[in-house]
């Protein structure tokens, strides 16, 4: 995940009389450069997406003539139609599990024409082959689809998550990017597959019995494999992705090697077994497999991932804790970035004032989480020494931003977190904290924080909000009552606690 853009120049435009800042709107945002990048390596970067572009470009026409050859023009354009009805349902879903730090765009795209292009033009050649040295059809037979396609189809989806955990091994965070990337690449695998099948049952069926035959079958055929299992090779490949996902927050040498091997195997029994149903158990024991072996694995599955993402909250949390009890971070701000409630209520304030507002809430919640993720980094010691020189350009960033978001008031259960060390505690004369300091230590105060406060919190107070402003609520002094106007829906955030 890289690293957010600055953010906006402009200062946002809240409504008059905003409590904020006192009379006034809040504070301009310092300007922010972008990180240092060689003109060089720029241009690199240029040629080698020109590069790979021109690959996909090849490989994708290359794996559409074969199939084409294989449909006929009629069947490849009616599974072409058929294929793409369930892509943009299952892409939305695993973007919505992937909320907290989104992949980049461009990464989501060479996953899914990975899958699309790379995958099944290597799997078709391959699988091709062995079914004629098996001397078994063109199409492929039984042992084919059961011995062969599973491994050659598992290994070249699972290549590609692989690469990328390689290449981007300090934004490559864990499990729940590899699942992301598993649901692309096995989409476009499937989009690819689905239009050699429904345009080869089209085309056959309609030479046997009419057109009309022909996209009867297409469609029962997309029932099963479009709106029954449209999750199916994503699913296979998530167990190669978790086994990725488990190597890259380990130090121990045996488990990088052995996790992503033996999710790498279970991908291809869940792979074989499912297409062993297919092929050898008739149509009541494709059903016995599906439903008491496939759903259960799949619904597993689901659970699993929305735990991880639940977990991922918990880590953010935290992590970013960490910088609070030493005085780097405000602890008000740390459910606006670790829980999606939070997440939404920020984003929501902040497009009261405007685009602006909107895209300095978004920078500074995407800037925090990243940072969290590079601490959790750290303390597992995964990571270099070198990533405290980035952890401290994120802190000054973070810091520099959060004067151009409008903040809500204080979402109630923020006081839920762990206990509130004050910012103007000493934080290194008292020694280390119980059992010591994380790997990699914790981030040094920088001159001119005294007593490790923060420019701009006077007296010590928590939240860098202005004093003294009528209307706050007792309990919670120096909160502002936020922007004048409609409030959210009841429970969310205005100018009081929610019930409880």
């Amino acid at each position: 995940m890289s690293y957010p853009s600055p953010g906006p120049t402009e200062s946002p435009q809240p409504v008059a009389g905003s409590a904020y800042t006192p009379g006034g709107p809040p504070k301009q945002p310092n300007t922010l450069g972008t990180h240092p990048v060689p003109g060089q390596r720029r241009n690199q970067g240029i040629l080698i997406g020109v590069g790979i572009a021109v690959v996909f470009a090849i490989a994708g026409l290359a794996i559409f003539a074969i199939v084409a050859k294989s449909t006929g023009a009629g069947g490849f354009t009616w599974g072409l139609i058929f294929a793409f009805i369930p892509v943009i349902p299952v892409i939305a879903l695993y973007l919505w599990l992937d909320r907290y730090e989104p992949e980049p765009a461009k990464y989501i795209l060479v996953a899914l024409c990975w899958g699309a292009f790379i995958a099944t033009l290597a799997a078709i050649f391959i699988n091709t082959q062995v079914s004629e040295w098996m001397h078994e059809t063109g199409s492929g037979g039984n042992r084919s689809a059961v011995f062969v396609a599973p491994p050659v189809e598992e290994f070249a989806k699972g290549s590609i998550i692989l690469l990328l955990a390689l290449l981007r091994r300090k934004e490559f965070d864990g499990i729940i990017d590899a699942l992301v990337y598993a649901g692309m690449v096995g989409v476009g695998f499937a989009f690819t597959e689905n239009i050699l099948y429904y345009g080869r049952i089209f085309n056959q069926l309609s030479e046997e019995a009419g057109s009309d035959a022909g996209l009867r079958g297409a469609f029962v055929l997309f029932v099963i494999r479009g709106l029954i299992s449209p999750f199916a090779h994503p699913l296979f490949t998530s167990f190669t992705a978790i086994g990725i996902g488990i190597a890259v927050r380990h130090r121990s040498t045996a488990v990088r090697f052995l996790a992503p091997v033996v999710g790498y195997l279970a991908a291809v029994l869940a792979h074989g077994l499912w297409n062993g149903g297919a092929s050898w158990a008739g149509g009541g024991g494709f059903i016995t497999v599906y439903l008491f072996l496939m759903v259960p694995i799949f619904i597993g599955m689901v659970v699993f991932a929305l735990v991880m993402r639940s977990r991922e909250g918990q880590m953010i949390a935290s992590r970013l804790y960490d910088y609070v009890r030493f005085g780097w971070l405000v602890p008000q701000d740390v459910p606006l970035i670790a829980t999606l409630r939070g997440r939404k209520a920020l984003r929501q304030n902040a497009r009261r004032y405007g685009v602006q507002a909107e895209a300095s809430a978004k920078a500074f919640q995407q800037n925090a989480t990243e940072l969290a993720y590079l601490r959790d980094k750290i303390v597992r010691q995964v990571i270099g020494p070198e990533a405290l020189v980035t952890e401290k350009q994120l802190l000054d960033e973070l810091r520099a931003r959060r004067p151009s978001v409008p903040f809500p008031p204080m979402p109630a259960f923020a006081q839920a977190g762990p206990p509130q060390v004050p910012l103007t505690q000493p934080r290194f004369e008292a020694g280390p904290p119980p059992g010591g300091y994380p790997p990699g230590g914790y981030p040094q105060p920088q001159p001119g924080y005294p007593n490790g406060q923060q420019p701009g919190y006077p007296n010590g107070q928590q939240g860098g909000y202005p004093p003294g402003q009528p209307g706050y609520p007792a309990a919670q002094p120096g909160y502002p009552p936020g922007p004048p106007g409609p409030q959210g829906p009841p429970g969310g955030y205005g100018p009081y606690p929610p019930s409880q």
